[in-house]
């Protein structure tokens, strides 16, 4: 389960899952609730760092891009991408229903893999519930759903003498399939604050791969 932070680049690396575990990681069961160490070359923290390096002035050899205030995307070395903070990226694929009464905090795709974090009104068990439901009723199915919640402690050995705080983290995690896409669901609550939610929001970060290249179920 990741977490939010409040920076661009940290909402970033903290929502996006990356290509290459998006691949190993959909379409398998899930494990236990916990939370994921950020994923510094996740499709969306590379893109959104791509757009901060354009932005300030550096040229990349190699790379084709197209830069707006809250876009980015193009080749980097032969592979497409795309990223957004506030909105879906583009070419994000229109045949994967997103949850109602949200708001997009930062999302990324790669080589048609995509990886966006919702914030979404409401409480967890129903909000939940009605993207499942919602899912469901676009012909996806529905296995592997696993809930629970963990103590998280905020601080490490590398912060040595920062205090360190412990917070619960509500969620659950599943898998929807169809023909066309996998997409691995996790949502979370937490009892923190500072992590690029409003009040009365939790968060939802969905996971896209083709349904082809999703490794066999298990």
């Amino acid at each position: 389960m990741r977490l939010m932070t409040g920076t661009a680049a940290g909402t970033a690396a903290g929502t996006a899952a990356g290509t290459a575990r998006a691949k190993a990681a959909v379409g398998r069961s899930p494990g236990p609730i916990r939370p994921h160490s950020p994923d510094r070359w996740s499709p969306a923290a590379v893109a959104l760092s791509l757009a901060v390096a354009v932005s300030g002035g550096l040229v990349v050899s190699g790379c084709s891009l197209h830069v707006s205030k809250h876009q980015v995307s193009g080749n980097f070395f032969g592979h497409s991408f795309s990223g957004a903070k506030g909105s879906l990226p583009a070419g994000f694929p229109t045949g994967v229903p997103v949850p109602d009464n949200s708001r997009v905090l930062v999302g990324g795709g790669a080589d048609n893999n995509w990886d966006v974090g919702f914030a979404v009104a409401g409480s967890i068990t129903s909000g939940t519930t009605a993207y499942e439901s919602k899912l469901r009723s676009s012909g996806y199915s529905i296995t592997h759903v696993q809930a629970g919640s963990s103590p998280v402690t905020n601080g490490s050995a590398s912060n040595a003498g920062s205090p360190s705080t412990t917070v619960t983290v509500t969620g659950s995690i599943f898998t929807a399939d169809n023909a066309q896409w996998t997409v691995q669901v996790e949502s979370a609550s937490t009892t923190s604050s500072g992590n690029g939610l409003r009040a009365g929001e939790f968060a939802i970060n969905i996971t896209v791969v083709p349904a082809s290249s999703a490794p066999p179920s298990t």
